[in-house]
């Protein structure tokens, strides 16, 4: 790839990525505004750093009046992609926006009321005290837009980051060019074109073809094809993911708590890690990875066989030795999708050991795993999340645990966990929070909702001309304005 300069570290080149995911559209807000974030067009007010800790980005300074009462500085010379320049009105226009759009912007940042100070000075009340407000705006789904550019059928999005849309094809490809008048550091690259390919084995095809230059959540299983090649580079870093176990607490089987712990016993987590994530991860305790202050949940061992919690229940092994009552098998659904290809291999690993207990699991296959959550019937799902992915506890456990958000996936109804959190919310002490998160997945350990398998490690893979796109503990600031391309 021979560099081109432009002037000012700028260069004609670009390079052609691999992302599992597409989004449906360039709409910033709503269920596609991580994938908007990924690829480097958007930002928030804020941003967190590698250390998970909230750094200026369009808010260039805030301070908070009162509990309940934050002020915002925001960033001078911003302008969105279509010229005009940002200011504290279209700020709150695009804020208020996000709020309609996603029940996750409400159940983050509990707006009560906005309103411009002055041109680029913007106040914002919550309805309680929200302790994690700064952190939370660093959630993709707060995504600054020129909110009217958004219904505009002869135009794109018009965001604020290094890179603008040039050409979106769903489901196949989007192509970014560099925004010339971007208000930081400009981007090196002149374009970058990401390819949607939800296999991960086509991903690893393309990128030995040389159709793409680098590719995100590589397959463990092919990281030694890969480094056995000189032309490519294995990059991998801790992340705040989780490879979980779904229970549909609606399930006719998975309401009673006896069964959701049998299924939690015979999950093989230890040669999970080792023979399935080849050791690119950890057994995972609770939701978060104990690289975090809230992430070291001390595990119990269980108290009871699985012999014993099935006779217990009533059931009793047949002349096939497979669970029974009333005549009628121990007999489960369980999903899992192609985008992460790791949590088949381990739905087969997690079958398998279940037939040998006398269960039987059907694996299902989905293209989108949310949408079959919402409307199929299911007992089992393999699930990933990033669960701290704003540096706090508290996203994940509004979201995933509250009896009444709509993310609550597994519908866990507990007045306690509720209560819990909502006390998270209104504390501010830092250690204070991680005490209240450490005893919230104490509560969540005992009722099983979920069964927690591994917290993975991301895994890219580079053509060595390409520098810069690398893993980030944050999942959507891979794209940025330092990607270079190398002679």
């Amino acid at each position: 790839m021979e560099k081109q300069e432009s002037g000012g570290g700028a260069t004609d080149n670009n390079v052609t990525l691999a992302f599992p995911w597409s989004p449906t559209s360039l709409d910033p807000h709503g269920i596609d505004s991580w994938e908007i974030m990924r690829s480097g067009t958007g930002e928030t007010l804020v941003k967190l750093n590698e250390d998970l800790e909230p750094t200026p980005w369009l808010a260039k300074a805030w301070k908070q009046e009162n509990e309940t009462t934050w002020v915002f500085q925001l960033e001078e010379n911003v302008s969105y992609h279509n010229g005009k320049a940002m200011n504290a009105a279209s700020v709150i226009e695009s804020l208020k926006r996000s709020l309609e759009k996603d029940q996750k912007a409400i159940d983050l940042l509990q707006v009560e009321s906005m309103e411009p100070l002055s041109e680029n000075e913007l106040k914002i009340v919550t309805k309680q005290p929200n302790a994690a407000l700064i952190a939370h705006l660093a959630d993709p789904s707060t995504i600054i837009v020129d909110v009217s550019t958004i219904e505009d059928k002869n135009n794109y999005p018009a965001l604020t980051g290094a890179f603008q849309f040039k050409q979106f094809n769903k489901d196949e490809s989007l192509v970014v060019e560099r925004y010339k008048d971007y208000w930081g550091e400009k981007a090196i690259l002149s374009e970058i074109t990401i390819k949607f390919i939800p296999d991960g084995n086509t991903r690893l095809m393309a990128l030995q073809s040389g159709d793409v230059d680098a590719a995100t959540d590589i397959s463990i299983d092919n990281i030694p094809i890969l480094e056995k090649d000189e032309k490519f580079a294995v990059l991998t870093a801790d992340s705040l993911r989780t490879h979980m176990l779904l229970f549909n607490m609606r399930s006719p089987l998975f309401n009673d708590i006896a069964l959701r712990k049998v299924i939690d016993q015979s999950i093989p987590r230890e040669n999970i890690v080792q023979s399935i994530m080849l050791e690119q991860g950890t057994e995972a305790k609770s939701p978060f990875p104990e690289i975090l202050p809230f992430g070291k949940v001390l595990e119990n061992a269980p108290n009871e066989t699985i012999e014993q919690l099935m006779t217990q229940e009533g059931w009793e092994k047949n002349s096939d030795e497979m669970w029974q009552k009333e005549g009628k098998p121990f007999e489960v659904n369980l999903l899992t999708f192609p985008q992460r290809p790791e949590l088949t291999v381990m739905a087969e690993i997690i079958q398998s050991e279940l037939l040998n207990e006398g269960i039987k699991a059907n694996i299902s296959q989905v293209e989108n795993i949310d949408e079959a959550l919402a409307n199929d019937e299911w007992d089992l799902s393999m699930y990933s999340i990033l669960t701290a992915h704003t540096g706090d506890p508290q996203y994940f456990l509004n979201i995933f645990y509250q009896s009444d958000s709509e993310s609550n996936v597994s519908y866990y109804d507990s007045p306690t966990i509720d209560g819990m959190i909502d006390e998270l919310n209104r504390t501010s002490e830092s250690a204070k929070r991680n005490q209240l998160a450490l005893k919230i997945q104490e509560v969540i350990h005992t009722d099983l909702p979920q069964s927690f398998i591994v917290h993975p490690k991301t895994v890219f893979a580079v053509r060595k001309e390409v520098k810069g796109f690398t893993p980030h503990p944050i999942e959507y600031y891979y794209i940025h304005s330092k990607i270079d391309v190398n002679e």
